[in-house]
């Protein structure tokens, strides 16, 4: 729909192609919200690039006449942004630029590209002659196409007069869903007997974390993204005592997801020697938390007459428990099945 925009980020070397990069905001004025890559000079820039490519609908890079600076971690920002983008599985497309004479490109350069030309990605090339108009038409159109993107945001006077325009009772999907979920969220911190969102132990999901890479002496803030089932979570929760606190449950997720964060960390940077203070970012756990309500896992118990904020403190539901109790016993007969074999 034409009123319709993407989150589209583009990974790049910043201030370089500037004439490419003026051409795609021009494009994509009435189809996208675009961000960029950062200068490698601000402090925040590479934390900035992880939270754009996280939140973004779909990745755009432009790949020019430079690799770019490279960081402590022996790779630039446009290189680490390829990773991330790669990690979190976001559909991408990549803009080339031809180079005629092969003198004029970095080795790392060279190495880069070869690199993204061997995966699965949908790579285009053009030079000072390309019509750019139209080859980014036809790989937007092409991406949306494709990729099974999201319907895109909507501009909120668009929808309240489209909204207005259907009968009663007969809501727009979107928005009902929307009114849903603000309610849920709402009311999530309630104790509740009934489940509102049923949770399939074998879905998995991505949490973003944070963590310390320490290097030949130097270290490294990282943020990085993994994938945990529900099950993961559920036997997390099962190691917990009786009564817990927030803090605990953060705690205990943190130690969950440590020993991959590692593992994903030294193959990213092989020269890492040690990696600490692995913790889910705060939204992600929010967000973890309030879901884990709306299941009916974890319950508040509330201390009578005692401040809530200073002595609340949560418990698993009995259908948690229950829950639990199966899914060891369903283990526990796997593996002795398993072993007799």
């Amino acid at each position: 729909m034409p009123n319709r925009r993407y989150h589209i980020h583009v990974i790049c070397v910043a201030h370089s192609q500037p004439l490419i990069l003026d051409s795609l905001a021009v494009f994509f004025q009435s189809r996208a919200f675009l961000t960029y890559d950062l200068s490698t000079h601000l402090a925040q820039s590479a934390l900035y690039g992880r939270q754009c490519v996280d939140a973004c609908d779909y990745v755009l890079m432009v790949i020019g006449d430079s690799y770019g600076a490279v960081q402590n971690t022996g790779f630039s920002q446009m290189h680490l942004s390829y990773f991330n983008a790669k990690a979190r599985v976001k559909p991408m497309m990549t803009l080339i630029k031809r180079h005629y004479d092969p003198d004029e490109v970095s080795e790392s350069l060279k190495a880069f590209i070869r690199m993204v030309e061997q995966k699965k990605n949908q790579v285009h090339y053009y030079d000072d002659n390309t019509d750019i108009k139209q080859l980014l038409s036809s790989m937007h159109a092409n991406m949306i196409e494709k990729s099974n993107l999201a319907a895109g945001w909507i501009n909120a006077r668009d929808l309240v007069s489209k909204t207005a325009a259907n009968t009663r009772g007969n809501l727009n999907p979107q928005a009902s869903r929307l009114a849903n979920a603000r309610h849920q969220t709402s009311n999530s911190f309630e104790a509740s007997d009934s489940v509102t969102t049923t949770i399939e132990l074998n879905e998995s999901f991505d949490i973003e974390y944070s963590a310390q890479a320490y290097e030949d002496g130097n270290l490294t803030d990282v943020m990085m993204t993994m994938s945990i089932t529900w099950q993961n979570i559920l036997f997390a929760l099962g190691e917990m005592p009786a009564f817990f606190s927030s803090y605990g449950l953060q705690s205990q997720f943190n130690r969950l997801i440590a020993p991959k964060a590692e593992g994903d960390i030294k193959r990213l940077m092989p020269k890492v020697h040690a990696v600490a203070r692995c913790q889910i970012i705060k939204s992600d756990l929010d967000k973890l938390q309030r879901l884990l309500i709306a299941a009916n896992w974890i319950q508040i118990k509330s201390s009578g007459s005692e401040i809530r904020s200073t002595k609340e403190l949560w418990s698993l539901t009995f259908y948690a428990k229950k829950l639990l109790a199966e899914n060891k016993t369903s283990n526990n007969n796997r593996q002795k099945s398993s072993t007799q074999d």
